[in-house]
Formats: C-alpha cells, structure tokens, sequence
C-alpha cells in the first residue's frame, strides 16, 4: 500500500500544481484575451471552443474502460491480456480519430451557412479544422495515457499536462499580439498538444516492455467487453455535458451573447475546483480496479473510508476559499463590470463541494464496474439540470442557470449516489454519512481562523490574497493533522509523503 500511496501522492501532488499553475496562467492570460478579443469575440470563441468539445462524445466512454480493463489485468499481472486490451483498444481510437477527421471537414463545408459574412466563414471553416486535426490526434493518444494511469504513473501524466499549459499559454500570448486573435487560439491549442502525444508514447513503451503492436492482439471478444463497459460510461458522458458544458448555450439563447463572458468568469473558477479536486483523486479508480482484481474487497472499503475522509478536506477548504476570496478576485481580476459572475461562482462551487465530497465513490464504481446505475441516474439529473437551467434563467439570468446545476447536484450527492455506493461495499449508509458529518464538522471547525482572517485582512489585491490564502491553508491544515487522523493513517500519510525521511529512520 505504501507504494501505491507513494504513486498516488506524486502523481496526485503533480495534478495539483498542473492545476493551479493551470489557474494562474488562465487568470493572466484571460483579461488580455478578452480584452483583445472584446465580449461578443471572446464570446463567440467559447461557443466554438464548447462546440467542437463535442467531438468528445464520439470517445464513447471508451477512456474509462481501457484504464479500467487495463489496471485490472496488471494486478494480476496478466500481460498478455494487456497487450490485447491496448492493441483492440488502438484500433478503435484510430477509426475513431479518423471519424472527427470527416466530421470536421463536414462542418467546415457547412460554415459559410451559418455565417454571417465570407470572412467570418472563411474564419470559421480555419477554426474548425484546425481545432478538427487536434482532437484527431489526442484519440489514439488516450490509449497510451490509459496504460500510463494503470501503471499508476500519474508523475508522468502531470509532467506532461504542464509541458502542454506551458506551451499553449506562449502560443497563446504570441499569436494574439501578433494579431491572430481566434484563429490564434486554435494553433495554439493544436501546437501544444504535438509534444505531450509523442512522449505519452514513448514512456507507455518504456514502463511497460511488454506492451507490443501486433495485429494477432486484436480480438473481437475483447473489443465487445470494452464496449460493454464503455458503453454507459458514454451515457455519463452524455449527461456530463447536459450537466455543464451546455449551461454557455443557455445563457447565450436566454440571456444573450455578451453575458456568456460573464457566465465564463464564474464557471471557469468552479470547473478550476472540479479539476482539481478529481485530479488529486483520479488515481483511485485504478487503485480500486487493482483491488478487486485481486480480490480484496476489505482493502476496497478502507480506501473508500480514507479517499473519501481527504476529500471532504480537500473540497471544503477550496470551496471556503472561492467563496470567502472569489468576489474580491473578480474584481481584481477582471473587473468591476464582471462583478455579477460572483454569485453565480457562489452558487456553482456550492453544488460541487457536495458532489466531490463524493469523489472516491465514483471512481469506486467506474473502478469496479458499477457504474451502470450512474448511468441512469446521471442521465434524470441531466435533464432536471438543463429544464432547469432554462426555466430559472428566465428569471433570475444567469444565476439561474447556475441554480438549474446546482440543485440536481446536490440532491444526487447526498440523497441517490451515498445509497448505492453503500450497498455495493458492503458499508452501513448510516455509519457512511456520519462519516462524512464528522469530517466536515472537523473541517469547519479547523476554518473558523481563516474566516477571521478573511474579514480582517482581505482586500481586493493579488499579494494581500495570495497571504490570506497561504496563511489559511496553514491554519486549515495544522489542526486537522492533528486530530483527524489515526495513528495508522498519519504513519501512511508520512510514509507517502516522505518515503525518503521514513525509510532512514
């Protein structure tokens, strides 16, 4: 367990700081893009960016189930079966790749129809190509993301994702102030993904020797077990879009074009949370999968316990902060006119703190195939979200579309997912949720300084909030080390954290 945790943690540790430095370059960068592009351009590029992020439904929830039939073949160090679920996989990441291929040049075909002048058809015809060909070649890469993630070498994957950030934020600012603008955007975003493509590549071979390219690998009976699994895990996805990549839609047809941007500011920072939340816990769906390929079921209900004990931490202490910091942020960061995006962040970040409290549970059940009731119930909660969305907004604007996420998000995580999850592990829902009651209760209480802290000495200005924020974090951190981990938990934490320091002593 030490070494898996020891995997967990640099990999989980790398995920972090790709995510914040993610959140930094996005924050100085966002500004100059707006501002150069103006509101109804930079409006007009997250629709196409949402729009062309569709070409993600055709994975077919193909992703999941390669890293999960991957992970639970490497705990029982079957590698045969590996190289049969990693070349049937390949070959159909290839057609798929192939299928975007057409599809956009189906649709740059069509742009001139949906334009409003020639020049703007020629920009958009550019765009989709561009952004086309990119999303092309990340299909077939997933394959060898997926061996790296069942290795567990997350390292790897977060090294990379940084490698990515950086380069597309030097693309980014070097395209725009040459004058670019949206066309910009779209190299950029092709460009700096070339790099990370070839090394996942090339470590996926090296970390695992075994892995060969042969056409007797292929299987019909394993592409079948891949489909069925992927298969709701392509239901979920559906839903996930329904859930929020759909709310820009709404907001442009109910609200107007314009106040995308100001939906954008607030959505980015909640989906920054969401991302870093599942970044720090994305290991464990493989974890989980190792697990019950070797059957230890008892080991899978101690770290359900434990994942879901740190992210109730984790989750509760960001979502403090966008709160308690976020308006004060906006206001700094992009300006007082963007200052109704807060209530709006106010009400996302409050729905996915109780959904990412529920983090490791989900990854449990996509790790041990039971994710078919996620399936259907993600599917109801995506449609409450988008009538919901669209009723609200009609009201209450754009913080309507936010309630129309937040409230199916809320009733699912505390009411619906805990249920099954319980059932499935064998764990009493009553000893389930007091579980999750005493953490947070910990949490808030280890919060009562950094909210002090907050009302005296916060201020609209990035060194002040940068010190609050450091100074939180400590004071958040400090006491809950010291009372809410057992002995055997602190001795599996230092031990992940500090293999080096432990290993001497």
């Amino acid at each position: 367990m030490s070494s898996i945790g020891r995997k967990l943690v640099s990999g989980s540790a790398l995920s972090v700081f790709n995510m914040a430095a993610s959140a930094i370059v996005s924050i100085l960068i966002m500004p100059f893009v707006v501002h150069a592009l103006g509101d109804r351009q930079y409006g007009v590029w997250a629709l196409v960016a949402s729009f062309t992020g569709y070409y993600g439904v055709l994975d077919l929830g193909m992703s999941t189930a390669v890293g999960r039939y991957l992970a639970k073949a490497l705990g029982v160090a079957d590698q045969e079966e590996c190289c049969r679920i990693f070349n049937t996989a390949l070959r159909i990441y290839l057609g798929i790749g192939a299928t975007v291929l057409v599809i956009a040049a189906v649709l740059a075909v069509a742009a001139p129809y949906f334009s409003k002048s020639p020049e703007e058809g020629l920009l958009f015809r550019k765009v989709i190509l561009i952004l086309g060909a990119s999303t092309a070649l990340m299909f077939p890469s997933k394959v060898f993301q997926g061996a790296l993630e069942a290795h567990l070498r997350f390292d790897r994957i977060g090294i990379f994702d940084l490698l990515t950030l950086a380069l597309r934020a030097t693309l980014v600012v070097f395209f725009i102030s040459a004058g670019f603008k949206i066309l910009g955007l779209a190299w950029a975003t092709f460009l700096a993904g070339i790099p990370t493509i070839l090394l996942q590549v090339h470590f996926a071979f090296k970390d695992l020797p075994f892995l060969r390219l042969r056409s007797r690998y292929w299987g019909i009976s394993t592409a079948k077990a891949l489909f069925s699994y992927s298969t709701f895990s392509f239901i979920i996805q559906l839903a996930g879009i329904l859930r929020f990549q759909v709310d820009n839609l709404v907001v442009a047809s109910m609200v107007g074009l314009a106040a995308v941007t100001h939906y954008t500011v607030a959505n980015r920072l909640a989906q920054y949370f969401m991302e870093i939340t599942i970044g720090i816990f994305g290991g464990f769906r493989s974890v989980f999968s190792r697990q019950e390929g070797a059957q230890d079921f008892e080991a899978i209900r101690w770290t359900l316990r434990f994942a879901t004990k740190i992210s109730v931490f984790v989750s509760t202490f960001i979502a403090f902060g966008l709160i308690a910091w976020g308006k004060l942020f906006i206001g700094r960061w992009m300006g007082k006119p963007y200052l109704d995006a807060y209530p709006c962040l106010v009400v996302l970040v409050l729905g996915l703190m109780f959904g990412l409290w529920q983090n490791p549970s989900w990854s449990l059940l996509f790790g041990v195939s039971k994710h078919k009731f996620l399936a259907a119930w993600t599917s109801i909660e995506a449609i409450a979200n988008l009538v919901l969305s669209i009723t609200l907004a009609r009201h209450y604007g754009i913080v309507g579309v936010a309630l129309g996420t937040m409230i199916p998000l809320v009733f699912s995580k505390l009411l619906v997912q805990p249920v099954y999850v319980c059932k499935i592990v064998g764990i009493p829902y009553t000893e389930y949720i007091e579980g999750v009651a005493k953490n947070l209760a910990m949490a808030a209480g280890c919060l009562v300084f950094p909210m002090l802290l907050t009302i005296e000495v916060a201020a609209p200005d990035y060194k002040r909030l940068f010190l609050v924020g450091l100074l939180s974090l400590i004071a958040y951190v400090v006491p809950l080390w010291m009372i809410a981990f057992d002995r055997g938990e602190t001795n599996l934490l230092r031990r992940a954290l500090l293999p080096k320091l432990m290993t001497k002593s």
